[in-house]
């Protein structure tokens, strides 16, 4: 009994009636098309992890607006006190007239301070958050490119091996 026995570029020569060049030139192209594919897969994780890092950015932004507003405050309610036992050793009634009015000024710009540090942590925590969501949409469009890229490979591929 004969053997039965063939390498793969035999059995794709009997199947196909294909030259050893053109086999390798398909084991290429697919090649080519698959590293497309994994390019564009990893250039979306490292999108996704730059994301990731911006939306904690983002967090650590209004964490600190509020601990800086809050910083402000606490500043405020000593320099009121110092204020109030000053008013209060120069014999001035703190219990009416001008102290009082100074008092809510003070207590007025005081809130549009903190309300400002606070706009302004959420403004910059916006900022990174929309970075963020461009960073994913730069990943999602890599890993588009990369299959568009293979779909190229394979039909540049193609017609170089289709017959004339």
């Amino acid at each position: 009994m004969k053997s039965k026995k063939h390498s793969l570029y035999q059995l794709v020569y009997l199947v196909a009636n294909v030259t050893f060049w053109e086999v390798v030139a398909i084991v290429s192209m697919i090649a080519s098309a698959g590293m497309s594919i994994m390019q564009g897969y990893q250039q979306q994780k490292i999108a996704n992890q730059n994301a990731a890092n911006m939306r904690a950015q983002a967090a650590r932004e209004e964490q600190a607006a509020a601990r800086n507003a809050q910083i402000a405050a606490q500043r405020r309610k000593r320099e009121r006190a110092r204020a109030t036992v000053a008013y209060a050793a120069s014999g001035v009634d703190m219990a009416e007239g001008s102290p009082l009015i100074v008092e809510a000024e003070d207590d007025y710009q005081s809130e549009i301070n903190e309300a400002t540090i606070r706009a302004q942590g959420a403004d910059t925590a916006w900022r990174s958050r929309s970075s963020a969501q461009i960073e994913s949409a730069k990943g999602r469009a890599a890993v588009s490119a990369g299959y568009g890229k293979a779909i190229g490979t394979v039909a540049s591929g193609a017609s170089l091996l289709a017959p004339n």
